[in-house]
């Protein structure tokens, strides 16, 4: 049997089930051109990275660490499928993961191509589509991924494994619209750890659109005030000031909800 399990934002390590079928409900890929990890090699179309000996690197999301048993998991509720951070279908030894995306989630009118359609106006769904961006391997403990800024969510703490961004990238990312260097702030000055932040937020500010770049700028403004602006930009004149816009960035910033205090999040616990 085959199932199809859902990861829900906020739910610590639950998993759902979706769908448990005889039939195969994510194709595999081909993953016959492996290349073991490293963040200076651009995969090519058909090639995917390893990681070898998984289990034993730490990177668990509560689920591959378990033995699997599909009796125990709880069927989604209908109200629920719009929290779903990703899915991962299980069959056989393989697990195929699959982030969420927003636009995956249809509440359209639609109907279904039979010899007597009906119309649906209150019934969305979702499509699963054809990529995938993980496969675990059980038989013999290898992750095989395309990008690491696509699965950090799924296994925690695998963000170490970041890149350390390129002076082409660190200069574009100090020429986005909403920073501005100070007299005295070079790009040539920025070191190693704000190089792997700024690798991590080009990659994450790519998954924003930009309305979502403005807010996240505006979000980040409310909690950095000792972070110098100039109108709509931040003016970043030490590497200080560039730690805190790109844990902005990163969202990583809070309030506490009794008696209410602004917080920083040193290290992120996907839940």
């Amino acid at each position: 049997m085959n199932y199809l399990l859902a990861k829900l934002k906020g739910r610590g390590d639950e998993f759902l089930k979706v769908i448990a079928s005889k039939n195969t409900i994510l194709e595999t890929p081909n993953l016959a051109n492996p290349q073991s990890y490293s963040s200076e090699y651009k995969l090519e179309d058909d090639e995917w990275f390893i990681l070898d000996n998984f289990l034993s690197r730490n990177y668990t999301n509560g689920l591959i660490e378990e033995t699997f048993n599909g009796t125990t998991f709880n069927q989604i509720a209908t109200d629920k499928y719009e929290d779903i951070k990703y899915l991962c279908s299980k069959q056989n030894n393989l697990y195929l993961f699959q982030k969420m995306s927003t636009t995956q989630l249809l509440s359209k009118k639609w109907f279904k191509i039979t010899d007597s359609p009906t119309l649906q106006t209150d019934q969305p769904i979702i499509v699963i589509n054809e990529w995938i961006d993980a496969i675990y391997d059980k038989d013999s403990d290898t992750l095989y991924f395309k990008e690491i800024a696509k699965i950090k969510q799924m296994f925690k703490g695998i963000e170490a494994l970041y890149r350390t961004a390129t002076q082409e990238e660190v200069n574009s990312f100090l020429g986005k619209g909403f920073i501005s260097l100070g007299t005295d702030f070079t790009s040539d000055g920025v070191k190693t750890a704000n190089r792997k932040r700024i690798a991590m937020a080009i990659d994450t500010l790519n998954s924003f659109t930009d309305s979502e770049v403005t807010q996240v700028v505006t979000y980040t403004k409310s909690y950095c005030p000792d972070v110098p602006t100039d109108g709509d930009k931040f003016v970043i004149e030490t590497e200080d000031h560039l730690k805190l816009v790109l844990f902005g960035i990163e969202q990583r910033y809070y309030t506490t909800l009794i008696h209410p205090e602004k917080r920083l999040a040193n290290s992120i616990l996907e839940m």
